[in-house]
């Protein structure tokens, strides 16, 4: 069960709460979580992968594995290139209709 925006107490919840366990959707979440729960509309790369690192500080993401990752989900369109580095996060990511269908 996913708790409403208000209940999710930490990002680490959050991606609990969706099943997230291999880096591109742990990247996606990372999206989900900053773009609904925190209320970011634009997102840059960095943000993401160093929120994906916090999950487990002594798992190390190599710079290759999460250009990789990322570039997956551009390509596969689960994230939007904006402009000057900023990115947004797909209007049918599959992380929101748990969130909308719970906080309706």
């Amino acid at each position: 069960e996913v708790k409403g925006l208000g209940e999710t107490e930490s990002f680490s919840d959050f991606v609990k709460q969706c099943g997230a366990t291999e880096l591109p959707d742990i990247l996606e979440a990372a999206a989900a979580y900053s773009t609904f729960v925190e209320g970011q509309e634009h997102l840059s790369r960095p943000q993401l992968l160093r929120r994906a690192a916090s999950l487990d500080p002594n798992s190390e993401i190599s710079r290759e594995q999460g250009l990789k990752s990322f570039g997956h989900l551009l390509r596969s369109g689960r994230i939007r290139k904006l402009a000057h580095g900023r990115f947004a996060l797909s209007e049918d990511t599959k992380y929101a209709m748990p969130l909308r269908k719970s906080g309706s």
